[in-house]
């Protein structure tokens, strides 16, 4: 437990509020970061605690907006948040108009968080300068991650030819509180989170620290560069970050040492997040229920006898409601997904550039990938190696790999927009409620989430998406 905690003025005070309330503001009883041992307690705050938030956690509500999700019955059940049900009928706004959105608040309070490292660890009164470069990297790392999911979540995909004039979000870079918050464009915001990245390469260990997975380390910011170029279909760099964090970090988890569930028999327990290998930044999901049921059509994408993630990644629904013929996802059961970064999704990074490159050498390094991943999914002397014959055939088998792979690990929703741009595939969701349907179709403005009301009422130059 930690001694002292170090007190932060909240960014989501700063963002949601205006400035003049809260410039003087230091309570008494509160810590102000000073030594090395400071910014450490800062960094290592995982959860929440005394009105700020733990930098383990990261979005959420991202997984309502999927084809992974489906929305039964024994759901709505679980589903009694009015932003939830407003997320699953896809709203025209999900909070009401004095109403915090989670997403928001939690990035931009670990922006503030990461501000003040940035700002002011170099300067601390005890410790090597190497020791402060390291919590200065990992600042770094926390605030590219916040950034990333922010644009993400609140706006278009990133497209080269309209990047520039696209609305992204507000940057934050300072510690006062008369910033203007106008909305930066999707370009400028990818280009801090790239440089945040570069900043923070080869200033800390070069993998996590087993049970400590949420301090930032190279193979993690090497990680999100890795995932940063392939959502903007820089496909050379994808591979170049990919390969500098497997040679930072590779470790994989052989899902045939996986114990036997706790809750299931016949079913296999994955390590909670903390205890996992492959995990090289933890960034828990956020704000998402932990009810979540997996839709059939993902179901079918699992091999039921040979692919161990059928009994990893699935859970069945009878163990809670008998005769239930549903499955509900075991990343949620007893755990939180993960939407950090991982060793598996670094294979899959350079298996879809691969195949997004084209030609058989390419083709045979894409299949390459992914097999390096199955052959530690699948059941021991099966047959798990994939081919491709085509360029399409390839990246159609790396996108089904990824989708199983990464379910519910944050990334589907924002893979279905750079689907929809890049590859003209169409998507539509339909969730039944009491009897009726409620459609996204492909075409809708609402696969870019809406900015809460609050802020844009608090803070007009924020602009509101398109609804």
């Amino acid at each position: 437990m930690m001694k002292k905690i170090v007190y932060i003025l909240m960014m989501s005070l700063m963002v949601l509020s205006s400035c003049d309330d809260y410039l003087d503001v230091i309570p008494k009883g509160k810590v102000i970061p000073e030594t090395l041992e400071d910014y450490r307690l800062l960094l290592d705050q995982t959860h929440y605690y005394d009105g700020t938030e733990g930098l383990a956690y990261s979005y959420g509500f991202d997984v309502f907006y999927s084809n992974d999700l489906v929305v039964t019955e024994n759901a709505l059940n679980a589903y009694t948040r009015p932003a939830i049900q407003n997320a699953i009928m896809f709203k025209e706004h999900f909070y009401m108009d004095d109403e915090v959105d989670g997403n928001w608040y939690t990035c931009y309070h670990h922006i503030y968080k990461a501000n003040v490292v940035i700002q002011q660890v170099m300067d601390a009164t005890t410790g090597s300068e190497a020791e402060k470069a390291a919590l200065l990297g990992e600042g770094y790392v926390h605030r590219a991650f916040a950034y990333w999911a922010l644009v993400n979540l609140y706006a278009k995909h990133y497209d080269a030819a309209t990047a520039g004039t696209d609305l992204g979000v507000p940057l934050r870079m300072q510690l006062d509180f008369e910033e203007n918050l106008t909305r930066a464009s999707v370009q400028e915001v990818y280009d801090q989170i790239k440089s945040d990245l570069l900043n923070a390469v080869d200033k800390m260990d070069a993998g996590p620290t087993p049970e400590l997975n949420h301090r930032p380390n190279n193979a993690a910011a090497y990680g999100l560069l890795a995932r940063v170029a392939l959502y903007q279909k820089d496909l050379d760099n994808a591979i170049k970050y990919a390969e500098e964090a497997l040679t930072n970090y590779s470790v994989m988890l052989d899902f045939n040492t996986l114990q036997p569930s706790w809750w299931a028999p016949g079913y296999l327990q994955l390590p909670m997040n903390q205890s996992n290998p492959e995990m090289t930044l933890l960034k828990l999901s956020h704000n998402a229920a932990s009810t979540i049921y997996v839709s059939e059509e993902l179901r079918d994408m699992m091999d039921p006898v040979d692919d161990l993630r059928s009994l990893a990644y699935l859970f069945p629904d009878d163990v809670f409601y008998p005769g239930s013929p549903d499955f509900l996802s075991a990343k949620f059961i007893g755990n939180t997904s993960n939407n950090g970064t991982s060793t598996a999704e670094l294979y899959l990074i350079q298996a879809e550039a691969y195949a997004r490159e084209g030609g058989v050498e390419n083709r045979e390094k894409a299949m390459q990938s992914i097999n390096k991943i199955r052959e530690m999914r699948f059941k021991t002397g099966s047959a798990y190696e994939l081919t491709a014959d085509n360029d399409q055939q390839a990246l159609a088998l790396v996108k089904a790999e990824r989708r199983i792979e990464l379910q519910f690990n944050g990334q589907r929703l924002f893979d279905i927009k750079r689907y929809r741009l890049w590859d003209n595939e169409q998507f539509s969701l339909t969730n039944t409620i009491n009897g009726e349907d409620y459609v996204l179709d492909d075409d809708s403005p609402r696969w870019v989430f809406p900015i809460a009301r609050k802020y844009i009422n608090q803070n007009p130059e924020i602009e509101q998406n398109k609804r």
